[in-house]
């Protein structure tokens, strides 16, 4: 199906480009992420168009990447500045930038139409807090080998926790509860009130009777802000900012995917013992339940676009299709505008 290009998607957390390069492919786009020495960020297409070598492996001083191969030079912009062998710089000795932007301590990349890079378009993930703190549980990466539509299927699809996350994230009276799905700027939600439940065993209410909810929004292209909690039966429902989490989706390839997750309460070092605890928690459901099941998912649909395989369709899936359906319209809408484009082009031509 491909991918919507004019579109943010995430990088990279902020930290993980310091001092050093940072190679990543995104959406089957092989990109190095590099400071300037203001510390702004560089994107530019990790190959260089001398004979391809990956520029990452080069070296990096003054805003400026030297190609390890033959030494040709280029700056934050792609242009090459520099050839050792003192001949004229060929024309095609440029390099793709990628417009990036950063915000939420989070590195949005823009893989599209270099033009159309408005940060407004960037998901709203103002729950992660400015300073979270020394010992924040942000920052995690998995990597993940299925198609990111799945990952995203399994997020949006909130009755899968009763089932396969049974004895971790949920239990069995969590379960026939009905999720209301609605569409709010362009976001999609779905909700699920589970009143008269007991409370999971990540809840301070834990083996206690409560009223309990776990709530989901996905923002375009690829975001989901999750939002949990659990009070006494009959107390109203109080949003705590520490039971927020993130979940970010970029497509490595088509069957590969750069998973980003943490939570978004405000850790300090006396609450050491208690972020790790989340975040081993956290990275457990993720690495032992969901992602072994999604990564079987995509090895039976053996490359399949999932339409085409027909599949039964419950009430539960009515977020993650309607999300699915979003993603189609975007990828529609570029296909026909590059379309018309070229149409254009063809016309003036003849």
């Amino acid at each position: 199906m491909g991918y919507a290009m004019n579109a943010w998607y995430m990088a990279a957390w902020s930290s993980e480009v310091g001092e050093g390069p940072l190679a990543r492919r995104l959406l089957d786009i092989p990109v190095v992420l590099f400071r300037r020495d203001d510390g702004s960020v560089v994107a530019l297409h990790d190959r260089c168009p001398h004979r391809f070598a990956p520029l990452h492996m080069g070296r990096f001083a003054d805003g400026q990447v030297e190609c390890a191969y033959h030494g040709l030079r280029f700056d934050s912009a792609g242009a090459c500045v520099h050839n050792p062998a003192g001949e004229t710089i060929p024309p095609q000795a440029k390099v793709r930038t990628f417009p990036v932007h950063e915000r939420h301590h989070i590195l949005w990349i823009w893989m599209g139409e270099a033009a159309l890079a408005d940060p407004d378009r960037i998901a709203d993930l103002s729950c992660i807090p400015e300073d979270p703190g020394e010992c924040a549980n942000i920052g995690n990466h998995l990597h993940v080998r299925a198609n990111y539509l799945l990952e995203i299927d399994n997020l949006m699809d909130l009755s899968h926790v009763n089932y396969l996350h049974r004895g971790t994230l949920g239990n069995d009276s969590m379960r026939g509860h009905k999720v209301n799905v609605h569409e709010e700027n362009g976001a999609i939600h779905a909700d699920l009130w589970m009143p008269g439940t007991i409370a999971p065993i990540y809840s301070a209410l834990f083996g206690r009777p409560c009223d309990q909810w776990t709530n989901i929004v996905w923002m375009a292209p690829s975001a989901m802000r999750l939002d949990y909690g659990a009070v006494p039966p009959g107390a109203p429902a109080v949003q705590q900012p520490e039971d927020v989490a993130v979940h970010i989706l970029t497509p490595e390839t088509e069957r590969t995917t750069h998973y980003f997750y943490g939570t978004c309460g405000v850790f300090g070092p006396e609450q050491r013992e208690l972020a790790e605890m989340i975040r081993t928690a956290q990275t457990a459901a993720f690495v032992t339940e969901d992602n072994p099941m999604i990564e079987a998912v995509d090895e039976r649909m053996e490359g399949a676009e999932l339409w085409s395989l027909r599949p039964a369709i419950l009430s539960s899936d009515v977020a993650s299709v309607r999300v699915r359906r979003e993603i189609e319209k975007m990828i529609r809408r570029e296909n026909r505008s590059e379309s018309a484009a070229e149409g254009n082009v063809e016309s003036a031509v003849a």
